[in-house]
């Protein structure tokens, strides 16, 4: 890419070269891995460059626009944790997929996110209510559920937001602001049975409700309780070979239901109909529930919000698409 002296070109992978002639600077970067074309991304302007490399060894790269204004601070104390976020969600998903990670921050008037691969693209509006680590959090965990590891078709949407989601609720129990199980609860109480959210089917949501905030919350319910379903040392196995044994791949729920039926020993046909297929609340018993007692009551009680839940719900907000 070239581009007027002065001006930065930021894209996915790592920069291999860069020379300036006669005013212009041409920028080389190259990702080395497969990647989807939705996931490729391309940025100019006027940016301040930081780098460094993860205590696991990763690189990274990270841009922040120069006229961020009110947002710079907040934007930097959250993407500048990228390293250490990298390196914690390889403990759940197995040794980072790509050559390098990062973001950037272009002052733009768009109100998503998106997990374009080794950088992510993220609104300033993220930012606009101080720092939010959740959404840098949501995003990384992106680069193996839907980066590393592909749809195959867009029904299975839920392998990318469903698992992305639950990454933040990991990483509510890591920095102690309510741990997934309470996180679960909550979810559940905030939506009564006669809610629109419920009629939303995780696992086939349609084009119409391809990011609905169901697909993310509902979908990581699923996850919850899959976990109750089959037990810690099976759940934290299930996560780690999905991106392990289909890396630089595609796949789809009916290929992650046969994995976590591997892994676990169990006959999971009905957790996967009741949270990813069927238009309704499902009950407090029903199969693979795993709520606790919080989530009975009709009507979600603000005593007992997590601390975690408004930066959770801040990266949703908008229908983001990533």
């Amino acid at each position: 890419m070239l581009v007027p002296d002065g001006d930065q070109a930021i894209s996915n992978g790592v920069l291999v070269s860069s020379s300036s002639r006669a005013g212009w600077t041409r920028y080389n970067w190259r990702e080395n891995k497969p990647q989807a074309t939705y996931l490729a991304t391309l940025a100019v302007g006027k940016f301040d460059v930081t780098t460094g490399t993860s205590e696991g060894g990763v690189p990274i790269v990270n841009a922040y626009s120069t006229d961020l204004g009110d947002n710079d601070g907040a934007a930097r104390a959250s993407v500048e944790r990228t390293g250490e976020i990298v390196d914690w969600l390889s403990g759940y998903f197995g040794p980072y997929p790509f050559s390098s990670a990062g973001g950037y921050v272009p002052n733009v008037p768009s109100s998503f996110s998106l997990e374009t691969q080794t950088r992510v693209f993220y609104s300033p509006k993220a930012f606009r209510n101080g720092s939010n680590v959740s959404v840098v959090v949501h995003e990384l965990a992106h680069q193996w559920w839907g980066d590393s590891v592909s749809l195959e078709r867009w029904s299975d949407i839920w392998l990318n937001e469903g698992f992305a989601t639950y990454a933040q609720w990991l990483w509510s129990e890591h920095e102690d602001e309510g741990t997934a199980q309470e996180i679960a609860d909550y979810t559940y109480a905030s939506h009564p049975a006669d809610d629109p959210f419920w009629t939303v089917k995780p696992g086939d949501p349609g084009p119409e409700n391809q990011f609905d905030t169901a697909v993310y919350n509902r979908g990581a319910l699923a996850i919850q309780a899959l976990r109750g379903a089959v037990g810690d040392d099976a759940f934290f196995r299930i996560l780690k070979a999905w991106p392990t044994e289909r890396q630089y791949g595609n796949g789809t729920i009916a290929d992650f239901r046969t994995l976590a039926e591997r892994i676990s020993g169990k006959d999971l046909g009905g957790l996967f109909e009741t949270w990813l297929y069927t238009a309704s609340r499902p009950s407090t018993n029903s199969a693979g529930a795993a709520l606790g007692a919080k989530a009975v009551s009709e009507r979600a009680d603000a005593a007992a919000r997590p601390k975690s839940w408004t930066q959770i719900q801040q990266t949703l907000e908008g229908l983001h698409a990533g």
